[in-house]
């Protein structure tokens, strides 16, 4: 068992020697260093008296949070660079540091904090967690973390802005706070101390007390894992608060300019928090806080207060506050004396009281570095009966214009632990010296307020102006010139050097506003609407100060403003041939038409003009747009042409949009513009139906049904026709032609095409012993519409029958060559043609496919062969044979003639 007590007390130890009640408070700074570098240093002030020695840190470790979302950003590591002591304002008041002893340390590190991980508009917070705070604090909870009760650490808390707004580099250092409380206080009697910063930004700074800050985990010296705010606030012990932080009367309080002031009521040992909150353009961008703890005690010095008197150099009579000592300006001395008396009970310590003395300013604010208080008199009072004495010596020129100031003469002693004081407010009255202000000339004229001098833009322009400086009191003046947002050489303006002498300042503005200058710039000059339109403005403010003799501040002011002008010129005008007054159209279009329009321009000047265009929301070239450039004077056109190609995507686009431009230039080279903008609504093309149609060039008829009829071995040419009303492209073909003979080109062609279905049909065709024989033939024409092909089928039927036969046969049984010409002189076919030779005719029957002529046999009467022909215009004039009867045999393929005929001579 007495192991483990020992053990426990071991550790206790240890551990004790990690919390420690160390914590007497501190702050962080983030100090811009450069670019997006930045110093971080955290103070933290060590109570030497009540805190263990192994509780001080030789590094610590601090978070970065981002405040929108609490997100750890950042962890740095900062060394312990400095361990310096906290002096008292009168060492002499403890000499051995018994009653109050603090440490600083300084932690600190530089580093970079890149923009792409602190720029959240919201902004970021540090802190550093840390236990414990001395357990004798008076006003909050406090206790062992190791035995019962509520403890209480210190979290170090800074909030910073984003490194950048909007892109842009926000360059941010934050306040650098005064010295801490460097001297303990006493019950019942004032204690004040300056607890304000200053911002190397000129940010505004708002003070404020409020409840310290303790740790998530005052069980452990640091936290176990890093911890994002809200942080707790300590626990105030019974009749303490924010309303009621030491139980003075009054009770601790801060100024607007971070003046802490307290009346304590009891000893003990306080701790508060002061906030610092940063302001720039009226928007918070920063807070940081300072903590700390006060020592109050009541074994102080019986302090009485000093008594401080005056009169008037010269006089007896001491100076009642209220009435006015009156000097004049040429009084070579404005002095009064200054008598203070202490009581040594105040002191304590030598039975000496060193009495010092201090001018403050009451009803004015200024530096009183020019008043002068004489030390070299009795200044150490050293019986109750003795008395210091000052001289203080007023300046010439008075601290208000009127002449009339309060000054605050105080007077205090080294009592400890703070000065007692005693303060008497003088009234002085010393009227300064007449004194004229400065005041300008502009071309010799007097002015104010406000000049213009207003100019027209023109070929080698230029303007000179006069402005000068006076003061009728001769005492000189200054004379200085700011351009207003813009930059004298950008607008062609040069300033002579200014030349000096008394009462007067000097210089000549020369303007060279030539319209054809190439270095010129008016882009910065601010817009002035004008009855023709806007004009630029220049503004140059003019200030003058004259040094007078009390150096009084008296600016003067007057502003030069420049009005520059364009040329009057009339705004060229751009039309559309067919639509004079619109300035927005819109036409409809189907795609494959042809997109024409006249665009016009015309100028009243007549100055050169230019017509140009360009496509809002397509580009030319990729749709094959054309609009050519053209200029002329006064007048000018260009027209527009488009092929609406039949690929055009409607689906990704259907409208576009043109915007036709004109621009006149003048003789400054300036150009005025004039706009027509022309929307083109895209639509499909018109796609109908293609028609087939038959024509015969046979004078063969084609009945309605598209059918023709015919006799084989007769020529059939049958015209087929396609026709497309949206003029596309065609193709025409022929779709089921089995027959070789058949002759049917494929034809091609743009709105109209044709081909010829020629055929001359044999006996062939009759495959089935059936001598009538149809014939069906398709035809497919189709449209080659870009946006919605069409196509017509027709088919055409063809009936082929046999010829006709004539089966009648007719002959002659007698032929006499040679004896009457011309009248049967030979056996064979006569042609029907000759009707009035009827009598020596032979009718053979008609050939076709049913029967046709094969042989003519002719033979003796011994049955010798005399003649034969294969040709069905065959003739026998009997050549070689005797008069006598002969036999002949006509053969066809379905058929036989036989018969006897005579030759006679």
């Amino acid at each position: 068992m007495k192991r483990y007590v020992i053990l426990f007390i071991l550790f206790a130890a240890c551990k004790a020697s990690v919390f420690g009640s160390h914590i007497v408070g501190g702050e962080f700074e983030l100090l811009h260093v450069q670019d997006f570098r930045y110093r971080l240093n955290m103070i933290l002030y060590f109570d030497r008296i009540n805190g263990e020695p192994g509780a001080q840190d030789p590094t610590v470790t601090v978070y970065f949070y981002r405040k929108s979302d609490n997100v750890l950003v950042l962890t740095r590591t900062l060394n312990l660079v400095t361990d310096t002591q906290v002096e008292y304002s009168n060492p002499s008041c403890d000499p051995d540091n018994e009653t109050l002893s603090t440490s600083r340390l300084l932690y600190t590190d530089v580093f970079t904090l890149p923009p792409e991980s602190f720029s959240d508009p919201e902004g970021y917070y540090i802190s550093w967690e840390r236990c414990c705070r001395n357990y004798t604090i008076t006003n909050i909870q406090s206790n062992d973390p190791l035995g019962f009760g509520i403890s209480a650490g210190q979290t170090f808390y800074l909030e910073f802005p984003p490194v950048t707004i909007d892109g842009s580099p926000f360059v941010n250092s934050t306040p650098r706070l005064f010295p801490p409380l460097s001297d303990f206080a006493c019950i019942n009697k004032l204690y004040f101390t300056d607890f304000g910063g200053t911002d190397d930004d000129g940010d505004s700074l708002v003070y404020s007390l409020v409840t310290p800050n303790s740790t998530v985990d005052t069980q452990n010296a640091f936290p176990l894992t890093p911890n994002p705010g809200p942080y707790p606030e300590v626990v105030w012990r019974p009749s303490f608060g924010i309303d009621n932080i030491i139980g003075g009367n009054p009770d601790l309080t801060i100024s607007s300019d971070g003046l802490l002031t307290v009346t304590p009521s009891n000893a003990g040992l306080y701790v508060f928090a002061v906030k610092v909150e940063e302001f720039r353009d009226g928007v918070k961008h920063g807070e940081m806080r300072r903590d700390f703890q006060m020592l109050v005690i009541a074994d102080c010095d019986s302090n009485g207060d000093p008594l401080v008197l005056a009169r008037e150099t010269g006089e007896n009579s001491l100076y009642t506050e209220g009435t006015v000592i009156n000097f004049d300006f040429n009084d070579p001395d404005k002095c009064i004396d200054v008598l203070v008396t202490d009581s040594l009970t105040n002191i304590g310590r030598d039975s000496v009281s060193n009495v010092n003395l201090r001018a403050i300013p009451i009803n004015f604010d200024a530096d009183l570095e020019d008043i002068e208080i004489d030390f070299s008199q009795n200044v150490v009072i050293r019986s109750e009966t003795d008395t210091a004495r000052f001289t203080v010596c007023f300046p010439d020129c008075p601290f208000t214009r009127s002449g009339f100031y309060e000054i605050g003469i105080i007077g205090f002693d080294d009592a400890c632990p703070q000065p007692s004081l005693d303060t008497i407010i003088v009234s002085l009255n010393v009227p300064p010296p007449p004194n004229e202000n400065a005041f300008f000339r502009v071309n010799n004229v007097a002015r104010s307020g406000i000049v213009t001098f207003s100019n027209t833009l023109e070929d080698n322009g230029m303007r000179e102006i006069d402005i000068g400086s006076f003061d009728n009191d001769g005492d000189s003046v200054s004379l200085v010139l700011t351009p207003l947002g813009f930059e004298f050489a950008d607008i062609g303006i040069e300033l002579d050097e200014i030349t000096y002498s008394d009462g007067e300042a000097l210089t000549n503005l020369v303007w060279n506003f030539d319209c054809n200058s190439q270095d010129l710039d008016f882009s910065a000059g601010r817009d002035v609407p004008t009855s023709v339109g806007v004009t630029k403005a220049f503004d140059i403010l003019v200030e003058t100060e004259d040094f007078d003799q009390c150096e009084w501040e008296d600016p003067q002011q007057l502003l030069i403003t420049l009005l520059i002008n364009d040329p009057e010129q009339s705004k060229p005008v751009i039309f559309e041939s067919d639509n004079p007054d619109s300035e927005l159209l819109q036409f409809e279009y189907r795609l494959r038409e042809v997109v024409t329009h006249t665009i016009r321009g015309f100028d009243e000047d007549k100055d050169l003009i230019k017509l140009s265009a360009r496509g809002i929301n397509f580009d030319f070239e990729l749709v094959n747009f054309i609009f050519p450039e053209a200029e002329s004077e006064e007048r000018v056109f260009s027209n527009v042409f488009w092929e609406l190609a039949c690929d055009f995507d409607l689906e990704e686009q259907d409208s576009l949009r043109v915007e036709f431009l004109v621009e006149d230039i003048d003789v400054c080279q300036f150009t005025n513009q004039d706009t027509l903008t022309v929307d083109f609504l895209l639509g499909p093309p018109p796609s109908t139906r293609p028609e087939i149609s038959f024509s015969s060039l046979n004078q063969l008829r084609i009945e309605a049904q598209d059918s023709v009829g015919f006799f084989v071995d007769t020529e059939l040419n049958i015209q087929v026709s396609g026709l497309d009303f949206e003029g596309d492209s065609l193709e025409l073909f022929l779709l089921n032609n089995n027959l070789p003979e058949v002759d049917f080109e494929t034809a091609k062609g743009v709105g109209r095409v044709s081909s010829t279905l020629s055929w001359t049909p044999d006996c062939s065709v009759f495959t089935n012993g059936d001598l009538s024989e149809e014939f069906e033939f398709t035809f497919v024409l189709w449209d080659k519409n870009c946006f919605q092909p069409q196509y017509d089928t027709a088919s055409l039927t063809i009936h082929v029958e046999d010829l006709p036969s004539k089966n009648e046969f007719a002959i002659t049984n007698i032929i006499t060559p040679k004896t009457s010409p011309d009248m049967n002189d030979y056996f064979g076919y006569y042609p029907v043609e000759n009707p009035n030779e009827n009598d020596r005719l032979i009718y053979l029957p008609t050939d076709n496919c049913a029967g046709k002529f094969e042989q003519v046999l002719i033979h003796n009467r011994w049955g010798k062969e005399v003649f034969s022909s294969t040709s069905r215009d065959f003739k026998w004039f009997g050549d070689g044979v005797a008069s006598g009867v002969y036999y002949y045999t006509i053969l066809y393929s379905n058929n036989k003639y036989q018969g006897a005929l005579t030759v006679m001579y």
